[in-house]
Formats: C-alpha cells, sequence, structure tokens
C-alpha cells in the first residue's frame, strides 16, 4: 500500500518535505493508537483515493503522479494556510531599529577588548550577544572567533565557545537577510523587471546557490550578506539560507579558532 510513495521518496529525496507533509495532512485521527504508530493516512482511506483515481483499490500509481500529486497538494495547503505576514512598516521599524541598535552597541564598546571582556563577564549571553553584532559584519568586521584563546582563558569552553560564536553571527546574519526581503518588498516599478528576473532564476537553480552560499561562509572572510541579501530578495527559503549560514560558520569559526591557537597558543 505505502510501497510506491516510500520508493519515490528513496529514488527523490528533494520530494521528503512534500511526503511528509501529506502523510500528516492525511494522517489516521487514531494513528498514535495502533501499530506502527505512525501519522500515516489509514489503509481505508489510502484504498478510497486509489479508488476514485484509478479504479482498483490495489492500482499502483506511477512514481510520476505520485511526485506531482504531493508537490501539488503541499502548495495547496500553504497556499490556503492564513496570511499571518507581517505589514511592511512593522519590517522596516524593526529592521531600523535593530540595525540602530547594533550600530549603538559598537559606539558605546570603544574597542574590541573592552566588548570582550563585558562578554566575558556576562558569560555565554554575553558572547551571544557579541556575536550576532559580529555576524553583521557591517558594524563589527573582525570575527569574534579572532579572540579565541582570550575566550578559553576567560574559561569558557571550546566547544560551547564555537558554537555560540557560530549561532550568533548567524543571527546576524539573519538581520541581512530581512534586509533583503524587505528590499524585495519595497522596491520600486522600475525593479520590476529585474525582480521577475530573479525570481526566474531562483526558479531555475534552488540548491546550487544555497551550496555556494555554504562554502563562502565557511571559507571567504568577506561578510556573508554580500550573498545573504540577495538570495532573499530573490525570495530563497529563509530556513536554507539560514542553515546554509549557519553550517558555513561553524567550520569557518572551528577553522579560525584553529589557526589562531596555532599562532597565539591557547588553553583549549
Amino acid at each position: 500500500m505505502y510501497r510506491p510513495f516510500l520508493l519515490v521518496a528513496l529514488r527523490r529525496p528533494r520530494l521528503w518535505p512534500a511526503l511528509l507533509s501529506g502523510a500528516w495532512a492525511f494522517r489516521s485521527k487514531d494513528w498514535y493508537r495502533k501499530a506502527p504508530f505512525l501519522p500515516l493516512p489509514s489503509k481505508a482511506y489510502m484504498r478510497w483515493r486509489l479508488e476514485t483515481a484509478y479504479g482498483e483499490p490495489d492500482a499502483v500509481p506511477p512514481a510520476d503522479e505520485i511526485a506531482r500529486f504531493v508537490t501539488w497538494s503541499a502548495e495547496m495547503r500553504r497556499r490556503m494556510r492564513p496570511d499571518r505576514r507581517v505589514p511592511l512598516a512593522v519590517k522596516l521599524l524593526l529592521i531600523v531599529g535593530l540595525a540602530a541598535f547594533m550600530v549603538w552597541v559598537n559606539l558605546r564598546a570603544g574597542d574590541v577588548e573592552g566588548a570582550l571582556d563585558a562578554a566575558a563577564a556576562a558569560g555565554y549571553p554575553g558572547l551571544f550577544a557579541v556575536s550576532v553584532v559580529s555576524g553583521f559584519n557591517v558594524v563589527w568586521p573582525v570575527p569574534v572567533a579572532w579572540f579565541y584563546p582570550f575566550l578559553i582563558e576567560a574559561g569558557f569552553g571550546p566547544v560551547p565557545t564555537l558554537a555560540t560564536i557560530a549561532v550568533g553571527m548567524t543571527g546576524g546574519d539573519l538581520l541581512g537577510y530581512l534586509i533583503g526581503n524587505t528590499t524585495r518588498n519595497i522596491s520600486s516599478y522600475r525593479l520590476a523587471r529585474f525582480r521577475v528576473r530573479a525570481e526566474a532564476w531562483h526558479a531555475r537553480h534552488r540548491f546550487l546557490p544555497l551550496a555556494l552560499l555554504f562554502l563562502y561562509a565557511a571559507f571567504v572572510p568577506l561578510p556573508n550578506e554580500l550573498l545573504v541579501i540577495p538570495m532573499a530578495y530573490m525570495r530563497y527559503s529563509m530556513a536554507a539560507v539560514m542553515a546554509a549560514v549557519l553550517f558555513g560558520n561553524v567550520i569557518f569559526n572551528t577553522l579560525m579558532a584553529m589557526g589562531v591557537s596555532l599562532i597565539f597558543g591557547a588553553g583549549g
């Protein structure tokens, strides 16, 4: 009964989100009471759907039709969700306020050492806050991982330190994504043609830019916003962009921490 869908999942991993979404949407109400205790459609429901579609309850739908159906149904469910978009004016106020706050933090810090001393005194929450500001590199061009030996000497653990820095920097990159997304919403009519071309390019190349973003964030010592903002403008998923940046930030900060530890020495 479920074998054709499992085969499609094995052969086309890109359909996993749509398949899982469909399984959850059509799950039995009491799936948690009966083996195999998985949120799947009941066999009776599956037989009824196959009979109405193919005339036979035991019909085996072709893989291409399964792929088209799960993709279409996932898109329909997405469109039917309530519109919970934040008003554009609120987005602008939040972004401007956050950017102004980061600038204020940078000016109040005075120097890098003072900010790091404050972060060390505040523990991991302080380190996270400094990393967020560092992630938005327009404000703070020096990566926090450059001071990894100082942080280790201050009592921070190696793994929690790198994890906190990577997550914090990704939070700073999130501001870049919001800027790109908001810029798209307020772009004038003159940019409409460019916006259409950007979205068409996104439709043709869904995964390659994300892979390039990951490599860029992992190995290029330049602001991630140079890629994050355009990708947000082209409507790449926030979750996908932030995931690529996060994993890239983990590698980048780990390599930098290892490098400065070899040069200056560290307790880690």
